[in-house]
C-alpha cells in the first residue's frame, strides 16, 4: 500500500510545467507584437493633411495640435490596465528624452473621463515625462480626427507641421520610434507596419 500511495504521490500533475508554459507563451506573444523597423523610408508621397486635436491632460492642461506644431510629435493611444500599453509608454518616455528638443509626445488613454483617476496613476506610476490625457468621445467612437484607432497601445507619429508620416497598432521597439521620429524630423514618411 506504501508503494500505491507514493506512486500516486509522483503521479500528480506538476503545476510547473503549465506555468512555465505560460510564461513562454506570454513571452512569445509580446514579441510578436514588435514590429519590425522598415527597411528604407518611403519617399513622401502626397502630402495628407495636418491632424487638429485637443485632448485634457490629467493635470488639467490642454495637449494638442498647436502646442505640439514645429516639433515632430508622438502620440501613443493606451488603456491604463494593458501591460503592452504601460510598457510602450515608459519606451516613449525613453525615446522622447533622446529626441529633446526636436520632438515631444504624449499619451491619449483610451478610456471613459470617469477614469481620470487611473490616468493620473498611469503617469505617475510610471513617472511619465510627457503629457497624459483622456480621450475625447469622438476619439472614443472613432469619428476623432485619428480615426478609428483598432487596439492598443497605437502609435501615431505627426511630423513638424502636425502631418502624420507613421502609425502602428501595436508594441513596437524602440528602434522604430527612433526611425518614426528621426523620419517625421527630417520630412519623410515611413512605411506602417
Amino acid at each position: 500500500m506504501a508503494r500505491f500511495a507514493t506512486s500516486s504521490a509522483r503521479s500528480r500533475p506538476s503545476l510547473e510545467l503549465p506555468r512555465r508554459a505560460l510564461v513562454l507563451a506570454l513571452f512569445g506573444v509580446a514579441l510578436g507584437c514588435a514590429h519590425p523597423l522598415p527597411d528604407e523610408p518611403e519617399a513622401p508621397g502626397p502630402r495628407s493633411q495636418p491632424v487638429r486635436f485637443a485632448f485634457g491632460t490629467t493635470e488639467g492642461e490642454l495637449f494638442d495640435s498647436s502646442s505640439t506644431r514645429g516639433r515632430s510629435t508622438a502620440i501613443l493611444f493606451v488603456t491604463t490596465f494593458d501591460l503592452a500599453s504601460q510598457a510602450q509608454a515608459r519606451l516613449l518616455n525613453e525615446v522622447l528624452r533622446e529626441h529633446t528638443p526636436r520632438a515631444n509626445g504624449g499619451a491619449v488613454v483610451l478610456e471613459p473621463p470617469k477614469h481620470r483617476v487611473l490616468a493620473e496613476a498611469f503617469r505617475t506610476s510610471l513617472n511619465l515625462r510627457y503629457p497624459v490625457a483622456l480621450a475625447n468621445p469622438d476619439t472614443l467612437n472613432g469619428s476623432g480626427p485619428f480615426g478609428r484607432l483598432e487596439g492598443v497601445p497605437t502609435l501615431v507619429v505627426l511630423d513638424r507641421e502636425g502631418r502624420p508620416v507613421f502609425r502602428s497598432t501595436g508594441a513596437v521597439s524602440k528602434k522604430v520610434m527612433d526611425a518614426a521620429l528621426g523620419a517625421a524630423d527630417a520630412g519623410r514618411v515611413l512605411p506602417n507596419p
